[in-house]
């Protein structure tokens, strides 16, 4: 009975649908919730990839898709991640691509088709439904050994994700109503919306190349097992884009509704940055294999090509510390620094050194530093708790 009534008491209508669902997250919650797992989004793939002009033009396109959805008026925040893994994300105000599904795009309709669909999880609540099935789920189990009255707590311990909001996964009926919400979007501002299924192409095409060149895990723990596990399958999902598009309301294209040239012409740099990190991404791969001598020499290759990316001086010293060349191993965290002072995967490193050297408190600032820019960061965390437990403060410590 308590349930019901919370069920009943907890329903809103979706934007999308105009349907009433129960929903146990609200807007401005959503929006918090958002904010509080951005860093975890950033930070666990790359960064952001830093092209003030690159971000302009593409944050245009955005802005335009995103103030002609259902909920303009939420906040956004856009930008490209700094990984070679292929996929776009998104959370309720922040929208991100990464690097390597941009790079084999081939124009401006295509990317607008991307971000298209991931607007369309925000736009329909996906990640509010997500979490509202998490609740219930706890509810059911604490119902189940103590009073509902207690029940108040797990609505917000639900609410608390953070990082973890990037582990819940849409279903394939959600994946696609936010190719439908996609294709409808992009039409409104004179895109071609058939340009939404070579989208879909291009990001198959990105994983099978990604895969190829890097031998990259496809188990359903991983960065691409995950996406390949939550995305419709290939053909199917075409053949339901079709639909939708020729379902659309009369829409109208701007030019060829493409723009490809003005497309390739923008990204010409991130292109050939992607390029330049294909033995980066080897070197990656050999690490996590202990194959610290190969993954050195796939990183001098990597820094031959482009000297000016931290991630590449930032793994070089991954693989000292995993040597105890501790003193090489923090000069390569201040070459990244160099380069880009807040870059937070080398502001732990730098702290990972300082604990092994035994200089506790420059290690405490250099952990407290890293959890500013990634509040969830797990190594920083326990290097806080290892810092003071060495220094005998146990308090903090725990």
């Amino acid at each position: 009975m308590a349930l019901s009534v919370l069920a009943l008491s907890a329903c809103a209508i979706n934007p999308v649908t105009g349907q009433r669902e129960l929903m146990f997250v609200s807007e401005s919650r959503e929006i918090e919730i958002g904010r509080e797992a951005a860093p975890s989004m950033k930070w666990s793939f790359g960064g952001e990839f830093k092209d003030p002009e690159l971000k302009k033009y593409l944050e245009d396109i955005v802005r335009r898709l995103w103030d002609n959805s259902e909920r303009p008026h939420l906040p956004l925040t856009f930008y490209v991640q700094n990984t070679s893994v292929p996929n776009a994300f998104a959370l309720p105000g922040h929208v991100a691509i990464t690097r390597g599904l941009l790079a084999e795009l081939e124009n401006e309709a295509q990317f607008a088709a991307i971000m298209g669909h991931e607007m369309g999880h925000v736009m329909a609540r996906h990640t509010a439904k997500r979490l509202t099935q998490a609740s219930l789920m706890q509810i059911g189990l604490a119902a189940g050994g103590a009073a509902i009255s207690g029940s108040g707590d797990l609505f917000t311990q639900a609410g608390a994700v953070g990082g973890t909001l990037l582990l819940l996964k849409f279903s394939r009926d959600q994946e696609l109503q936010a190719d439908r919400l996609g294709a409808r979007y992009m039409s409104v501002l004179g895109y071609d919306p058939s340009e939404s299924i070579e989208a879909h192409e291009g990001l198959q095409v990105a994983v099978n190349n990604y895969i190829k060149r890097t031998g990259a895990d496809k188990r359903g723990d991983s960065p691409i097992g995950a996406l390949l596990s939550t995305h419709p399958r290939h053909e199917a999902r075409k053949e339901e884009i079709r639909a939708m598009i020729n379902a659309l309301p009369p829409y109208w294209l701007e030019g060829d509704g493409r723009h490809r040239e003005r497309f390739l012409e923008k990204t010409r740099r991130l292109r050939r940055v992607n390029r330049d990190y294909y033995p980066y991404d080897r070197a990656e791969k050999l690490y996590s294999e202990d194959k610290l001598y190969e993954a050195g020499e796939a990183l001098t290759e990597a820094i031959g090509n482009n000297p000016g990316q931290p991630l590449f001086y930032n793994l070089l010293g991954m693989i000292k510390i995993k040597q105890e060349r501790y003193g090489e191993a923090g000069r390569h965290f201040d070459m990244a620094l160099s380069i880009d002072p807040e870059f937070q995967p080398s502001i732990f490193g730098r702290g990972v050194v300082f604990h092994m050297q035994e200089r506790y408190w420059q290690a405490l600032s250099e952990f407290e530093h890293s959890l500013k820019l990634y509040p969830e960061h797990l190594g920083s965390l326990y290097g806080m708790g290892a810092g003071y437990f060495e220094l005998q403060r146990y308090r903090q410590a725990v």
